[in-house]
């Protein structure tokens, strides 16, 4: 069944993709579950250093 969350899309090099799925592999977690992960964690990284982002801001209001 197809996931209900709200979707992105990036581009990026073959070697960043291989990266990754190797990273999820090891992980056993897809692509899209693992790179989910990674930018969960970088958001916690990020607050932890500059403080909560409020949800209904836009990126360009914060970066």
């Amino acid at each position: 069944m197809p996931s209900t969350k709200p979707k992105i899309v990036i581009r990026t090099t073959e070697e960043i993709i291989n990266k990754l799925d190797s990273i999820a592999e090891k992980n056993n977690r897809s692509r899209s579950n693992m790179a989910e992960e990674i930018i969960k964690q970088y958001i916690k990284d990020w607050e932890s250093k500059n403080g909560t982002i409020k949800e209904n801001l836009s990126i360009s209001k914060i970066g």
